[in-house]
């Protein structure tokens, strides 16, 4: 299903269970459609499972382009999803594992998050993650030798218009004036998943294993013909994960499948209503004072709606 659809099904089970039908019925008659594959409690029933490591390993390893001696061979998953747990805390990324390389070498750490919005506060939660794992990285009276840090962000929204860059995927590393690499342990990976589909006759000759892997899981969202994927025994393993009968109506009827938390769809309904003053000619300083959008965040509205209008 796609995120309309998907949400759609959604919605049509939570009235079904106002009106006191039969959920499981429900979703029996889908049982063989596919879930949203980036729905965030979707994303994690499938890849923070046990079972499914290998899936995540290949995905992980096609995002950060690893390959021969530098992929991750021996992940660990950190926030491993629980049949039978509804939990789920939406101030954690998406999933995280750890890989131990043996023979002294720094351990790998990555995280992976899902962003559907345009939210001004993305970047801000990005860095969050990143700066919250680094702050408990190092024990106490211990040198402070950090661990390879990659975080992974599939985004829907452009992290670069395309008249600035037309790479889909973008390596972040902290770097001086000169643009050299200061520290090579900390990357965060972003992937503008949107930018790939909205210029796909630009990526036509990409053969890479993330191009692959982007257009598996397109594939499947919109349940069209798989078979050029299904001879891959990985994708063959997530074909079969994203099935609807994979899904419990009570997991489907939890509030972990509305993708957003309350504090993130606030803050974004005050941030379109900057956008919409923005567009109307109101000066940065009233909008941040009308809308409890900081200062700095209502330039940057404005400085891409500037790039969109060029």
């Amino acid at each position: 299903m796609t995120r309309e659809t998907f949400a759609k099904f959604l919605a049509e089970l939570r009235e079904a269970d106002e009106k006191g039908l039969d959920l499981d019925a429900i979703v029996k008659a889908h049982e063989h459609e596919n879930a949203y594959v980036y729905n965030d409690s979707v994303f994690k029933k499938i890849f923070a499972s046990e079972k499914n490591i290998a899936l995540t390993t290949d995905l992980v390893n096609a995002a950060l382009g690893l390959t021969g001696p530098d992929r991750i061979e021996h992940p660990k998953l950190v926030n491993p999803f629980i049949p039978g747990e509804l939990g789920y805390r939406n101030t954690e990324p998406d999933l995280s594992l750890t890989n131990d390389r043996g023979d002294g070498k720094p351990r790998d750490r990555i995280t992976i998050e899902v962003q559907h919005e345009a939210d001004g506060i993305y970047k801000n939660r990005l860095l969050l993650y990143v700066s919250r794992i680094v702050s408990g990285m190092v024990k106490k009276d211990e040198p402070p030798v950090l661990e390879n840090l990659n975080l992974i962000s599939f985004q829907f929204t452009d992290a670069y218009p395309w008249k600035v860059s037309h790479d889909y995927v973008h390596t972040v590393q902290p770097r001086d004036q000169k643009n050299l690499l200061y520290f090579d342990k900390q990357t965060i990976t972003v992937i503008e998943v949107k930018k790939f589909f909205d210029h796909a006759k630009a990526y036509t000759d990409d053969s890479s294993r993330l191009a692959q892997w982007l257009r598996a899981i397109d594939s499947l969202n919109r349940d069209e013909d798989f078979g050029a994927f299904s001879r891959d025994r990985v994708f063959g393993v997530l074909q079969n994960e994203c099935k609807l009968y994979n899904f419990s109506a009570r997991y489907l009827m939890t509030d972990e499948m509305k993708s957003i938390d309350r504090a993130t769809a606030v803050f974004y309904k005050q941030e379109q209503i900057a956008k919409n003053l923005l567009k109307s000619g109101f000066e940065p300083e009233l909008v941040a004072r009308n809308t409890e959008v900081p200062l700095f965040m209502v330039n940057e509205i404005k400085e891409r709606l500037a790039l969109e209008e060029a």
